[in-house]
């Protein structure tokens, strides 16, 4: 008996109309719609009755545009057909040939009645062989009990096939409607997990004293490995003639013949089913072992189906974990916290609670990342945010909004005191020497803190994260290592503050910086010895900006790189000028320690400058802060021997406002210290 294929299922004269036309009354249930001509035109889709009824006066073109028309391959199987109408939950799909082609339609409906036919084919040919052997009641008897089961077998069969995954109570169902049919006395399916490891056994042919009597399933080892390990099956009219060993487990009952089936599709092995015992003593044929093939094929047709499934839903949970979590932290990202703030909010609303939200910020993050390596970085960020949690009450929420920033959700909170409790919590603890183990490296960073109250400084999501990144910056601006509460004041100052930086970003563009020289007088000759550089920004809107207003700003932002390149190329230019003019006097520069640990062509920088300007080192004076000790290197000292190297001297200017520390004064290599 041929196997039943798509083709042999059609549902025979399905009306064709042009998408320009309008449906009749008179069609059948389904119409298929092409475009230019009903013969040759392209295949538009389908119209089913719902279709029109929910539209009507729409022509066809409409109706099959409305929805999308899956379709069939003519190679596909009849099961990959019936799998495809659960999935898309239609009970008819198109089937097109190999240029695209309508070729017909296939219902369920059309199916089962290909299935009885052929169903109804198979008893006409039992009927024929029964009339053949109708000499021999006892082998008549025979046929008739094996079709009986063979017609009960592909019932089950169907109803497999109609699953998605396989129920304990299906798979006993087939396995006894296995072993009937191949007239075995003993029939087992053995199922794996992903590892090879026995998931579920189901057996047929055993009375409960017999199971108990064996106590445990078949592990896989002998014959019955051979199956898994090398995806074959074995038929086996006698099991003692086999040196190999059949794998049963202690106290299993002798068995003689062995008909054993993997169950496998593309490679991979699901498990095995195996028979033991044909009636009789008779020995299983080559018709058993294409009938049980069979079987195994179905079963592993759903288990893969079933894994598909599976692993369609493992990678929306992970998609669904991407959309929600932080990779790195495995904490809950932007859009997690703002969907969890909202309902907060609005609970809170509803029941007239204050809660609190606290923007964190790592101090020196970027230093971190320079000296260590970004993977110390990452190190730190996931140490950071188990002490963040660890610093938490129960039912509060933290999250990673990305870099170095984090956000704390406070439900619930009876007072301003409260919040400060947890603050101060999380300040000192993160506080404490956090160890790097992959980077064999310990650090110690703080962080700053800003807090928004609600219902005190906003009654929206925005308002309270803006104002508390606003209170953030400004426990930034105190000495960082601290948490601040929102004011007004501090909204006002930070406004400034981002009006300031969008000028001074455009600053150097607009001519707006230049440069005043105030003279240096030695005191015994009263002679003018120099002069020292005083940058000045002069914007239209904001007026003269005083340099400790601006040159912070510019540090934060990086525009000091920039800047900084211009001042020593133009107060160079000048000192040039006035050598030119017989003038031989030097010019100093007051140079940012951030500068020097940041502008990677620093040194190229000079010596452009006193190439172009022609003057020698010596005329130019680097003045420098005890800011550069913050962070003073091996290649911090090296950069400045390097420089001056170049003739080029180098003045402390305002020591004793910072560090103040003779010890580090030796280890600079200072001409000059201004005190």
């Amino acid at each position: 008996m041929k196997t039943l294929k798509l083709v042999d299922c059609l549902l025979k004269d399905v009306p064709r109309r042009l998408d320009s036309e309008r449906p009749e009354g008179s069609e059948g249930p389904f119409v298929a719609v092409f475009s230019e001509s009903v013969s040759s035109g392209k295949f538009c889709g389908l119209a089913s009755p719902a279709d029109k009824a929910a539209h009507p006066g729409w022509i066809y073109a409409d109706l099959v545009e409305h929805h999308t028309t899956h379709v069939l391959s003519f190679k596909s199987s009849v099961a990959h057909a019936l799998r495809e109408m659960d999935q898309w939950k239609v009970d008819a799909l198109p089937v097109l040939d190999q240029k695209g082609g309508f070729i017909g339609l296939v219902t369920r409906t059309c199916i089962m009645r290909a299935l009885l036919q052929q169903e109804s084919r198979l008893l006409r040919e039992t009927h024929r062989l029964n009339q053949e052997i109708v000499h021999d009641k006892e082998e008549l008897a025979s046929w008739t009990f094996r079709l009986s089961s063979l017609h009960e077998a592909s019932r089950t069969l169907l109803r497999v096939l109609s699953h998605t995954s396989l129920e304990a109570d299906l798979l006993q169902h087939g396995i006894e409607a296995l072993t009937q049919l191949l007239q075995a006395r003993y029939g087992a399916i053995g199922i794996l997990d992903g590892k090879g490891e026995l998931l579920s056994f189901h057996h047929t042919g055993m009375t409960e004293q017999q199971v108990a009597d064996i106590g445990s399933f078949p592990e896989g080892r002998g014959l019955l490995g051979v199956v898994i390990r090398e995806d074959t099956v074995l038929r086996l009219p006698e099991l003692s003639r086999d040196p190999r060993s059949a794998g049963f487990p202690p106290g299993h009952p002798v068995m003689h013949s062995l008909l054993a089936v993997p169950i496998s599709h593309g490679g991979k092995v699901y498990g095995r089913i195996y028979l033991c015992e044909k009636w009789q003593g008779k020995e299983f044929i080559e018709e058993d072992e294409l009938l049980a093939k069979s079987f195994a094929n179905s079963l592993s047709m759903v288990l893969e189906n079933a894994r598909e499934m599976r692993e369609m839903q493992q990678a929306q949970q992970h998609l669904d974990y991407l959309a929600h979590f932080d990779v790195l932290t495995g904490l809950p990202n932007r859009g997690l916290i703002e969907d969890r703030l909202r309902q907060v909010l609005a609970n809170s609303q509803r029941h007239g609670r204050k809660m609190a939200l606290m923007f964190i910020d790592l101090d020196n993050f970027k230093g971190v990342n320079d000296t260590y390596g970004h993977a110390a970085g990452d190190e730190l960020l996931k140490a950071l945010a188990g002490v963040l949690m660890n610093a938490l009450r129960e039912g509060d929420t933290v999250a990673r909004l990305g870099g170095d920033e984090f956000i704390i959700l406070l439900p619930e909170v009876d007072s301003v005191q409260d919040v400060a409790t947890v603050a101060e919590k999380i300040v000192v603890a993160v506080r404490e020497p956090i160890r790097l183990p992959k980077s064999d490296h310990e650090t110690c960073v703080t962080v700053s803190v800003g807090i928004s109250m609600f219902p005190e400084d906003g009654h929206t999501p925005e308002s309270l994260m803006s104002r508390a990144d606003v209170a953030m910056y400004h426990a930034k601006s105190v000495g960082k290592n601290a948490f601040r509460f929102f004011t007004t004041s501090q909204n006002l100052a930070v406004q400034q503050r981002l009006r300031l930086e969008f000028h001074l970003r455009q600053a150097l563009a607009r001519g707006e910086l230049f440069l005043e020289y105030q003279p240096q007088i030695d005191i015994q000759s009263g002679r003018i010895v120099g002069f020292e550089a005083l940058l000045r920004w002069a914007n239209e809107e904001l007026g003269l900006v005083a340099p400790l207003e601006f040159i912070p700003v510019a540090e934060e932002t990086g525009v000091i790189i920039p800047i900084g390149t211009w001042v020593l190329h133009r107060a160079c230019r000048q000192a040039g000028e006035w050598r030119r003019q017989g003038y031989f006097l030097k010019v100093a520069v007051n140079v940012s320690a951030w500068q020097i640990h940041h502008d990677g062509e620093f040194f190229n920088t000079l010596k452009q400058c006193l190439t172009e300007s022609g003057i020698p080192g010596e005329a130019l004076e680097l003045e420098i802060t005890e800011s550069l000790m913050i962070r003073k290197t091996e290649a911090t000292l090296g950069l400045l021997e390097q420089i001056r190297g170049l003739g080029i001297r180098f003045a402390m200017d305002d020591f004793g406002t910072g560090y103040s520390s003779l010890s580090y004064l030796k280890q600079l290599p200072l001409a000059v210290v201004k005190i």
